[in-house]
């Protein structure tokens, strides 16, 4: 939308993945009405076309700013903005507070400078903007300066040299031209000229002199800033179809070539738009459109920085809110799944219960009878254990010997007590039983002399381990 004027300019672009289609363009007469009347003319339009949750965009025109060709002795983006908005206020009359200022890089150049476009609108006028879209029930998206996307869609029209050097584009409307100078689809320098249809269908031949006159002043001002080479070509454009010398005009007073250029055949048009009396001859919709078209590469917004930090802060609060659905819904499924597998491990335990108290009789029965199995077992298995034991003893006992004790525990580790009638038998007894495959660890416990009946006696004790089988 762009009411900054007498008249009310509407387009609507409808976008469909990589497919733009305009379907409407609409104007009213909005001269000497109040605000709230303009915002009411935004909501019938839109309750019109049954237009829901639109992305509202609009579009402050030439003659509404002031711009300013600067050159910035920095090429980082973050401080050519600190000293931008250090250095608006000397611009113009006005002070910091009562402007919004937005630029466009222009180029850089001896390796540390960059030019900028600088535009300059009153705070008042961008709050009105805000007002009245607010007022109609919606939410202003965007702010943009109109040269700009004229600019870039004058570029497509451009081959060869021409798409790198200076291409002058004069934009009439009804009651303003604009003068832009662009140099790859990039509006360098920009002039507004208080002439249009208006005042050609009013006063023909005055009108041509006197916008001559303007756009050789516009030309010689690109000239003396210095901002780039001389223009080219000039492109032709807006509501020029009922201007029907200008071209020729033109071509002899500047001696600049010229084209026209009819917007229309630029866009993407719905048959309903194409249709002649749906299109205010003497309105341009140049500039709302091409801001459409080119709306993600547009660099001025000048939409005020305390919105953009307001929205930026409601964004971030949206997002921490999302955010905390999320981690809400993951701990919501977190204890669902939890309390779940608890429930069915539960359930499940409850039938290991009753399936082990249903077997546990059998169980106990079974167990008693591999308890009486393993007794068995183990008694077949040791049963004459001892009387091998003996057996190994008195193949190696020797006949002066007579053993009076022998005890053998559950772990193999047999005592052996007994008489002898010389110690000299007792140490051979003791290396036949370290000879023997059947016995280790032999060990003397003790020995001692006694007499009986004038008789020498040797008494001792004897303990090793039985080698296992």
């Amino acid at each position: 939308v762009d009411f900054s004027g007498e008249e009310f300019i509407f387009a609507r672009l409808k976008i469909n993945g990589k497919k733009k289609e305009f379907d409407n363009f609409t104007t009213y007469n909005i001269k000497g009405l109040s605000d709230d009347e303009v915002a009411k003319i935004l909501e019938k339009t839109c309750q019109d076309l049954k237009i829901k949750n639109p992305f509202i965009v609009n579009v402050i025109p030439q003659h509404l700013a002031i711009t300013k060709n600067l050159e910035i002795p920095s090429v980082d983006a973050r401080e050519i903005k600190e000293i931008i908005n250090l250095q608006s206020g000397r611009q113009t009359p006005y002070s910091r507070e009562e402007i919004v200022v937005d630029y466009a890089s222009i180029g850089t150049f001896r390796h540390s400078y960059t030019k900028i476009l600088l535009a300059i609108v009153p705070r008042n006028t961008i709050k009105r903007q805000c007002e009245i879209i607010q007022k109609a029930g919606f939410r202003l998206e965007k702010i943009l300066f109109a040269p700009e996307g004229i600019a870039q869609i004058c570029r497509t029209q451009l081959k060869g040299d021409l798409l790198e050097n200076p291409v002058g584009i004069v934009h009439i409307n009804l009651n303003f031209t604009d003068f832009i100078v662009a140099v790859n689809g990039a509006a360098s320098y920009t002039r507004s000229i208080p002439l249009g249809v208006k005042h050609y269908l009013e006063k023909t031949d005055e009108f041509m002199g006197k916008l001559v006159e303007e756009l050789k002043k516009s030309l010689e001002a690109y000239q003396a800033e210095d901002i780039g080479t001389a223009v080219q070509l000039l492109f032709l454009t807006g509501a020029i179809e009922q201007l029907a010398d200008l071209s020729a005009i033109l071509a002899a007073q500047l001696h600049v070539p010229n084209k026209v250029l009819l917007y229309l055949g630029l866009l993407p048009l719905n048959q309903k738009v194409l249709t002649a009396s749906t299109i205010n001859k003497h309105v341009s919709f140049f500039g709302v459109t091409a801001a459409l078209m080119y709306l993600r590469s547009i660099k001025i917004d000048l939409i005020p920085e305390e919105i953009k930090l307001k929205r930026a802060f409601d964004e971030r609060i949206q997002q921490l809110i999302h955010m905390s659905v999320y981690v809400i819904v993951i701990l919501v499924l977190c204890g669902s799944i939890f309390m779940s597998k608890f429930y069915f491990e539960n359930v499940y335990l409850e039938r290991l219960k009753i399936q082990h108290e249903t077997l546990k009789p059998e169980a106990e029965i079974l167990e008693k009878s591999m308890t009486k199995a393993r007794i068995i077992k183990h008694y077949i298995r040791n049963r004459g254990h001892s009387l091998k034991v003996i057996e190994a003893l008195y193949e190696i006992l020797p006949k002066r010997i007579m053993l009076t004790d022998i005890k053998m525990d559950i772990e193999g580790k047999l005592n052996l007590k007994g008489t002898a009638r010389a110690m000299s038998d007792v140490f051979t007894f003791v290396v036949a039983l370290e000879e023997s495959e059947f016995f280790s660890n032999v060990q003397t416990n003790y020995t001692s002399s006694r007499k009986e009946k004038d008789e020498d006696w040797a008494d001792f004790g004897i303990s090793c381990l039985l080698v296992k089988r």
